[in-house]
This record gives C-alpha cells, structure tokens and sequence, in this order.
C-alpha cells in the first residue's frame, strides 16, 4: 500500500534537485534487480519510478550507467514513485558524471 509524505502535500526538500531523468538499476534487499528511472537526485536522496515498487523501510542500493552508486532506505512510495533518502549524503555532480539522460529523453533530444 502505498503511503504519502508526512506533511500531506507541502514539500519537504531542503534544497534543490537536479532534474534530469536517467536509466539505473535498483538492487533490493533480497538481492534482485530491477530498472528504474531516477527522475530527480540531491545529496540527500532521490526520487524514482519503477514497475514493482519497494517497500517503506527497505534497503536499496541504485547504480547509474556510470556504474557509481548509492545506498539508501525507502521512505515513502506513491502511484509508482518512490522516494530514496541516502545513508550518507552523496557529491550529486560526481554520482551522475559522463551518465546519459534516459533513452526516452536522449530520442526527444535529437528532433
């Protein structure tokens, strides 16, 4: 079931996002891995969309095109999106540096 923020609807960010969508992969807790779309990044957390949606308090670990990574627990999810907040806080510039926007994006882009 899926849940929503605590502030019903008020944004809860403390900074700024970099809004760019990009292809990962989510490892979960039991070891499987899925594809993702991250659809905006901070050095706190991320937001994404996936078909089999994790669950609230459950480990993950995603990994861009770039093969770098972060770790972190799911704490809320909502009509296919989820939100991530990192273990540690995370050099977003660094984590998706030389990543490709999403292919859908990269199709868009060439019109």
């Amino acid at each position: 079931m899926a849940s929503q923020p605590m502030n019903s609807g008020m944004s809860t960010r403390r900074e700024n996002r970099a809004a760019a969508p990009f292809a990962a992969h989510m490892r979960r807790a039991a070891g499987n891995t899925q594809p993702v779309t991250i659809r905006d990044i901070s050095s706190g957390g991320l937001q994404a969309t996936c078909f089999n949606l994790p669950n609230i308090g459950e480990h993950i670990a995603i990994r861009f095109e770039n093969d770098r990574s972060v770790h972190g627990i799911v704490r809320w999810t909502q009509k296919g999106i989820f939100g991530v907040e990192f273990r540690t806080p995370v050099n977003v510039a660094m984590v998706t540096e030389n990543v490709d926007p999403h292919p859908l994006r990269r199709s868009t882009d060439m019109r």
